[in-house]
């Protein structure tokens, strides 16, 4: 889901694989089973590459929703009682046993509208992960109808804030780190190719990585500010050097959003070299890599990972961002 709100968790997260990038320094698993790391992961279903979402409980006995989990926001909602689509799942306050009233208005702005709804606390339990409070938005109004029409029920926000700034509520992972509920202050994210999907469209961990979906070794990279930025250099189509972040862009991961977004007149540069036709008739012919650099390591894209193509048509997965940051 592409938002406005486009910010990263702190810096001690860990994607280990996305659809766009591949470091050169690590190989990914395409595995055709599901691997169970431990009891702390969670399966993920991919919606046709362009999102993935998992299940979490609520409540007390739980109440199960299939949330994105989404490092671009801070904050879990899910849907209330009162939620307006018609055989959606609701959060039932009056069923959980550890439910906590709030009832404190709260809107969070995306580019598409605003989610409406008002705060609660209840247990939530992601895997085998058990938090016993969490405070939480139970969802009123959507941001735009098209929200009803997605596979998935709400959005689950991964900060390593100290609290939001939408809401002013503890996000969910920081609940986690302080509460010792994971092993170790990492989570991770294995994203699989829906051409390449048999039952298991991904997984995340928390606490912890895979091993069983990578060889070699991953790259770090220091986030800073308070959007938790880092900086990404030298773009390059094939041979073609084509001057987009020479001198650095700054750059955040968010996990919700399904193209690569930068500033229109940079994205209108890397799209006129790629020169992919809308009808796909260029798309065989293109071989081009597409390499950029972060933490002096280098990435590669093949025409695989940027170009989409669905019912005969084609476009680059590099479109307009609506601020300065990729």
């Amino acid at each position: 889901m592409s938002i406005s709100l486009r910010f990263i968790v702190a810096g001690l997260i860990l994607f280990l694989v996305s659809r766009y990038a591949t470091c050169q320094a690590m190989m990914r698993i395409p595995l055709k089973t599901k691997t169970l790391w431990n009891k702390d992961d969670v399966s993920l279903t991919n919606d046709n590459d362009n999102t993935y979402f998992g299940q979490i409980m609520v409540g007390t006995p739980g109440q199960p929703f299939n949330v994105l989990f989404d490092t671009g926001s801070f904050d879990l909602w899910v849907p209330s009682s009162i939620w307006p689509k018609q055989g959606s799942r609701r959060y039932r306050s009056s069923a959980s046993k550890t439910f906590k009233r709030d009832g404190t208005k709260k809107e969070i702005r995306y580019g598409s509208g605003s989610l409406k709804g008002f705060m609660s606390n209840d247990a939530v339990e992601i895997g085998g992960l058990r938090i016993k409070q969490q405070a939480f938005i139970e969802a009123t109004e959507a941001p735009g109808r098209r929200i009803y029409e997605r596979p998935w029920d709400g959005i689950f926000g991964i900060s390593g804030l100290s609290k939001s700034t939408i809401t002013g509520a503890r996000p969910i992972w920081r609940t986690m780190m302080d509460e010792g509920v994971v092993t170790k202050k990492v989570f991770s994210i294995w994203l699989r190719r829906y051409s390449d999907s048999g039952e298991n469209g991904g997984e995340i961990v928390f606490g912890g990585i895979d091993q069983e979906h990578f060889t070699g070794a991953h790259t770090y990279v220091d986030a800073e500010g308070p959007h938790n930025t880092f900086k990404i250099n030298s773009f390059f189509v094939g041979k073609i050097d084509t001057k987009v972040c020479s001198k650095g862009c700054k750059v955040l991961v968010d996990s919700g959003s399904t193209y690569i977004r930068g500033p229109p007149n940079l994205i209108v540069k890397i799209n006129k070299q790629i020169g992919i036709a809308a009808d796909c008739s260029n798309y065989d012919k293109l071989s081009e890599v597409i390499s950029f650099t972060i933490a002096a390591k280098t990435f590669t894209l093949t025409p695989r990972d940027y170009i989409e193509r669905k019912n005969g048509k084609c476009k680059s997965v590099f479109a307009d961002a609506t601020t300065d940051l990729w």
